[in-house]
């Protein structure tokens, strides 16, 4: 055997010795160490670390992020109490809108319009009886007012932007030792997913959806990971951003009682796809028409589609709710509607919603 031959054997000895070792050693060995026998017996001691599974996910808690967020958050928000004979009870949560002392709540934390009785408590433990209040008969919340001055406010952000899977905060404050009360969720759809729904003319809804409401308080605020507004809770369903905001307008416009347009009907949206695929013209499609009401008085019927409303057209991506939050009770708006393979112009008086 001459040098060359025996080099040549060296290395490949090298190399078929790296490999065994890599192959048996760090990871055959490994799976072999977790039977159940060898394990019991330690026949077997690898040297590299075991791996179960190559795939698992490795979640890393967030709650850090989730603590700072209250503590940024809770100075904003504030708590309605009755006071009565000598006893206080927790009314509902409520959040700052401005800082003279503008919140909102929910209509159920009010037995009455009356103010009586009832205060505010900021989360510093601050008080002031509430002055003031408006209740919005389209979304169930609560507008009122109390003698504050300097009142860390709340931003309320476009709920617009929630998509499904957005993480989302549910928090209110909490009168003993003045924290908050805080839980977590997603949000399970957008509020551009209007496919199938069924819209209340009178009764703005536009928003995303959640879960499950259980466990929530009434005036509690939804906040996405910024720390800003997306929603309250009126009790019964998420009153979304974009609808709150058009309330607030409403109440700082006139403070002693917010006034409602009326019109008297239900509808669901023919989307693009819909139209696609029946032939339908996009636009509103009527489900219902209350007995009486200006829809009744109009002649809308049930099967007809608005197309427009005062020359402006109803589609997927300008849907009818917003368009009718514009009119006041007075106002005479034309509903341009297909019914069937004709179209009509439908001139409806807006009532007023009690």
């Amino acid at each position: 055997m001459n040098k060359k031959q025996a080099t040549f054997i060296i290395l490949v000895s090298v190399i078929l010795t790296l490999l065994v070792n890599i192959f048996f050693g760090r990871y055959l060995m490994a799976k072999i160490s977790t039977w159940p026998v060898l394990n019991r017996l330690r026949l077997l001691s690898p040297q590299a670390p075991i791996v179960i599974n190559n795939n698992q996910t490795v979640r890393v808690s967030d709650s850090g992020d989730a603590g700072q967020l209250v503590r940024q958050v809770n100075p904003k928000l504030a708590t309605v109490v009755l006071v009565n004979n000598g006893s206080v009870t927790v009314a509902g949560a409520a959040a700052n809108l401005t800082s003279d002392g503008g919140f909102v709540a929910a209509t159920s934390s009010f037995g009455a319009k009356a103010p009586a009785g009832y205060f505010v408590v900021l989360s510093d433990g601050t008080e002031a009886p509430i002055t003031q209040i408006a209740l919005d008969p389209a979304t169930s919340l609560a507008f009122f007012k109390a003698d504050l001055s300097g009142v860390p406010v709340q931003n309320l952000d476009n709920s617009a932007e929630v998509a499904a899977g957005d993480k989302l905060f549910f928090i209110q404050n909490s009168l003993q030792n003045f924290t908050a009360k805080v839980a977590e969720g997603a949000a399970v759809s957008g509020q551009s997913d209007i496919e199938g729904q069924v819209f209340a003319a009178d009764n703005p809804s536009r928003g995303f959806g959640i879960g499950s409401t259980a466990g929530l308080s009434a005036g509690e605020a939804v906040l996405d990971s910024s720390g800003n507004i997306v929603g309250i809770f009126n009790g019964s369903a998420i009153i979304s951003a974009d609808v709150l905001k058009k309330a607030m307008s409403l109440f700082f416009g006139n403070p002693a009682q917010i006034i409602r347009p009326s019109f008297g009907f239900n509808y669901s949206i023919v989307t693009r796809n819909d139209s696609r695929l029946t032939g339908l013209p996009q636009g509103a499609a009527v489900k219902s028409v209350a007995v009486t009401g200006p829809a009744r008085t109009a002649g809308l019927e049930v099967g007809d589609i608005i197309i427009s409303v005062d020359s402006q057209a109803v589609s997927e991506a300008s849907t009818l709710e917003p368009l009718l939050e514009n009119y006041q009770p007075g106002d005479t708006a034309a509903f341009v509607v297909a019914r069937g393979k004709n179209q009509l112009t439908l001139k409806l008086k807006v009532g007023q919603l009690k």
